[in-house]
């Protein structure tokens, strides 16, 4: 089951989308190209799923790439 998507892309044609799923009780998150089929968009092969409790490190080491503090809300304790 998907709860949305976060974030969606297009590139050559193509859009990536960042959504949230769940299967078997499990959350994940979804990053795939997905391509245009006629007025529908249907999702490829290409990308990958990863547990959602990664998406907070990986929210981290891009703020950390870009040399932005986190949020408080981040931080340990908030």
């Amino acid at each position: 089951m998907t709860d949305g998507y976060i974030f969606e892309h297009r590139h050559k044609g193509n859009l990536w989308r960042l959504e949230v799923q769940h299967f078997r009780g499990r959350t994940f998150v979804n990053l795939r190209k997905w391509y245009a089929d006629g007025e529908a968009w249907k999702p490829t092969r290409d990308g990958f799923t990863m547990p959602m409790a990664s998406l907070k490190t990986l929210t981290e080491s891009l703020l950390a790439y870009h040399g932005i503090n986190l949020p408080e809300a981040f931080l340990p304790g908030s």
